[in-house]
C-alpha cells in the first residue's frame, strides 16, 4: 500500500520538482549563451574569431547544463528505485550504483571541460 502511495502522489511531484530543476538550469544556459553570443557578435573581432569564441563557450555552458541538472535526475532515480526494489539488500545495492554513476557521470563531466579548456 504504502509503494502504491508513493507512485501515485509522490512520485508525480518528485518528477515535477525534478523538472523544474531541470528548467532552471536551461533557463541559465540559454541565457548565459544568449547574452554572451550577443556580447561577441557585436565586437569588433574578425568573424572566424566570433565563431569559435561563440563555440568553445557553447561547449563550456552545455557541459554546465548536464553537471547542474544531474543531482535531481540521481536523486529521482534514487526515490523510485527504493520503492520498486523489495528487498533491503537489492535497494542498497542499487543505491551504491546510482551513487558511483553519478560520481562518474560528474567526473566524465569535468574532465570533458578540461579536454575542451586546453584546445
Amino acid at each position: 500500500m504504502r509503494n502504491l502511495l508513493w507512485w501515485s502522489l509522490e512520485f508525480p511531484l518528485k518528477l515535477w520538482s525534478c523538472l523544474l530543476e531541470q528548467g532552471k538550469c536551461q533557463q541559465q544556459y540559454w541565457r548565459s549563451s544568449l547574452f554572451h553570443g550577443a556580447r561577441v557578435c557585436l565586437s569588433p573581432a574578425p568573424l572566424p574569431d566570433k565563431l569559435a569564441r561563440i563555440s568553445r563557450r557553447g561547449c563550456a555552458d552545455g557541459i554546465s547544463l548536464y553537471y547542474d541538472s544531474c543531482p535531481a535526475r540521481f536523486e529521482l532515480w534514487r526515490q523510485a528505485c527504493g520503492h520498486l526494489l523489495p528487498h533491503e539488500d537489492a535497494n542498497l545495492a542499487w543505491q551504491h550504483c546510482l551513487s558511483r554513476c553519478q560520481q562518474a557521470c560528474q567526473d566524465g563531466l569535468v574532465d570533458m571541460g578540461r579536454e575542451l579548456a586546453r584546445c
